[in-house]
C-alpha cells in the first residue's frame, strides 16, 4: 500500500512550492512531484506605464532580489527598443550582478533559511565564550573574535 506525503506550502523561497512524494510500504520514494507558483504580477503592474518606470517599479516587488528585478526589467525594455548598451556599461552591470550574487547567498541562508535549522530561543542562551573556543580550534587568530568583553 503506497502513501502520499505532501508538504505544502514550502515557504522562505521566492514564490511557493508544493512537494508530493509517493512512498511504498518500506518508505522508499516511488514517485515525486514538485509544483511552484512564481507569479508576482510585475508584467501586469507595468502594463501601459512609461518604459522608464520598469526598473524602479520591478525592483520593489521583492525585498530580497531587488537588483536582479531592476536589471532584468531594464534589459527587457532595452531589448524591446533595440538598445545596445556600451561595453563599459555591460562591464559595470556584470560587476554589480556579481556583487548581488555574493550578497544574495548570505541573505538567503541567514535571513530566509537559517530559521529552519536554528532554535532562536535556545540561541539566546548560547555561551559566547564557547563560540570563541570553537573559533580558536581552527586558527590562532580568528577574525572578529574577542574574549575581552566576556
Amino acid at each position: 500500500m503506497s502513501r502520499r506525503n505532501v508538504v505544502d506550502p514550502i515557504t522562505r523561497i521566492e514564490g511557493h512550492l508544493r512537494i508530493e512524494a509517493v512512498l511504498d510500504e518500506t518508505n522508499m520514494v516511488q514517485d515525486a512531484y514538485a509544483s511552484g507558483t512564481m507569479f508576482r504580477g510585475i508584467e501586469t503592474i507595468l502594463k501601459g506605464r512609461d518604459p522608464r518606470d520598469a526598473g524602479l517599479l520591478a525592483m520593489r516587488i521583492c525585498g530580497v532580489c531587488t537588483g536582479v528585478h531592476y536589471w532584468t526589467s531594464i534589459r527587457a525594455v532595452e531589448d524591446a527598443f533595440g538598445v545596445r548598451v556600451p561595453n563599459n556599461a555591460r562591464l559595470v552591470r556584470n560587476l554589480i550582478a556579481g556583487s548581488l550574487y555574493l550578497h544574495d547567498h548570505p541573505v538567503h541562508f541567514y535571513h530566509l533559511h537559517a530559521l529552519d535549522w536554528v532554535d532562536v530561543i535556545s540561541a539566546l542562551k548560547a555561551d559566547p565564550r564557547k563560540a570563541v573556543d570553537v573559533a580558536y580550534q581552527f586558527t590562532d587568530t580568528p577574525w572578529n573574535v574577542s574574549v575581552e568583553h566576556f
